[in-house]
């Protein structure tokens, strides 16, 4: 696992769900890891960490989160060389999302190999990315007019924040935010493994307002990104901004430890969260539109299963 992930953070861009940590936290869920280097005559050129689940009658689903690792140029023959490396599983598909840009080399070189843009995705396919390299000062100019002053209200109501690893504190918290904003929360013990896997790397960001908890975040770090993978605003003291300054002192902690690029992990995708990315964007940093979601027959005889099935329905329950 250790090699691995010395591997991964030799990448141009390494990312988190590459990690041997991630492949773990997914074996829970079901499904089974299968590791490859990726070369081009003599040259490794990139890596691939493959998800692959279980079907019903002996097939499988093989999923490449935000991968493979490799340069824009190379995603086309990446593809296709897995593809022919899986092969030998009874695999319905190959789904990939890689950080790759939305051009028209990348998709010419996509189209390429036998894949296409799915009509579904799963991670984000857009995101806010925040770089931590400037001065605080700098940070804070960089920032919409309203969250400057948003943050520095804050303060002045005597908002608290602070950093501690109290799993369930965090997931109470969570609960109240997901309750508040409709969404599903993962139990503790999916939170526990997180913080048992990636230790203190994992950092816990908490709000609270005369005692009482405002908001938090569960941040992971890997190299010099950070993803904040969890959090919200549980809806108290609005009035005094808490998740704004929440925000901004996890960025000056992280920026504290080496993180040089702060990855908000999503923006709005149809208009159901158009009030969130205003609230992130207000951040400054750079919005990112990754190619999307892809998808490749592996054997062709079983591709039409694919979509028989429903892509929906595969995507939200094989992929959870």
């Amino acid at each position: 696992m250790a090699r691995w992930d010395e591997l991964v953070a030799l990448a141009d861009e390494p990312h988190l769900l590459q990690t041997a940590g991630w492949a773990t936290i997914k074996a829970a869920a079901g499904w089974e890891c299968q590791r490859y280097l990726l070369r081009e005559g003599d040259h490794t050129v990139g890596l691939a960490q493959v998800l692959v689940r279980r079907l019903p009658l002996g097939l499988t689903l093989a999923y490449v989160p935000r991968g493979p690792l490799v340069a824009p140029a190379s995603l086309g023959p990446a593809l296709a060389a897995l593809r022919k490396a899986l092969g030998r599983e009874r695999a319905v598909c190959l789904l990939a999302d890689p950080e790759a840009p939305e051009d028209a080399a990348t998709l010419d070189g996509v189209s390429q190999s036998g894949a296409a843009r799915s009509p579904v995705y799963i991670q984000p396919r857009r995101t806010l990315l925040i770089g931590l390299t400037a001065e605080p000062r700098e940070l804070l100019a960089a920032m919409a007019k309203k969250t400057r002053q948003y943050i520095h209200k804050a303060e002045r109501a005597g908002v608290v924040t602070l950093e501690s690893d109290d799993i369930e504190r965090f997931v109470r918290v969570l609960r109240r935010v997901a309750a508040r904003d409709a969404f599903a929360v993962h139990d503790a013990a999916y939170f526990r493994a997180l913080r048992a896997i990636f230790g203190d790397r994992l950092h816990l960001f908490f709000a609270t307002v005369d005692g009482v908890d405002a908001g938090a975040l569960l941040v992971v770090r890997f190299g010099d990104r950070a993803w904040e993978l969890y959090g919200g605003w549980s809806g108290v003291a609005p009035e005094h901004r808490p998740f704004h300054l929440l925000k901004w002192r996890a960025l000056l902690r992280l920026r504290a430890l080496g993180v040089r690029r702060y990855d908000m992990w999503g923006l709005d995708e149809d208009g159901s969260l158009a009030g969130v990315e205003r609230f992130k964007r207000g951040f400054g940093g750079e919005m990112a539109t990754w190619v999307g979601m892809l998808e490749a027959p592996v054997t062709p005889l079983l591709w039409p299963i694919w979509r028989m099935l429903g892509r929906h329905r595969l995507a939200r329950t094989a992929l959870a």
